[in-house]
């Protein structure tokens, strides 16, 4: 789906990804977890929620390293484009892993 497009569609397409996210992540299915995390920042990069399951897809995948340069990226793309920290939820995502 071209990341310009806009309107219902779209949104239906990515809460069938959110949902795909949710389901493939619950059934170990984890590259699919993070494939569809990466086809929803593609389209909506400041959606902190994606970032938090993407961060945990990875961690659970054992690749620890990719979770915390996860974080760095959403941490980047929120200070560079939007001005702002990244919201409490997403930093305990990220304390979590620190912490394991």
């Amino acid at each position: 789906m071209d990341p310009a497009q806009a309107g219902p569609a779209q949104e239906n397409y990515l809460r069938a990804l959110d949902c795909a996210i949710e389901c493939t992540t619950a059934n170990g299915e984890l590259a699919d977890a993070i494939q569809a995390a990466e086809d929803v920042l593609a389209i909506e990069p400041f959606r902190e929620t994606t970032y938090q399951r993407l961060m945990r897809a990875h961690a659970a995948r054992g690749n620890r390293a990719e979770a915390l340069r996860t974080y760095q990226r959403c941490r980047r793309v929120l200070a560079d484009e939007l001005g702002v920290h990244p919201s409490p939820a997403t930093e305990a995502v990220y304390a979590e892993i620190v912490r394991a």
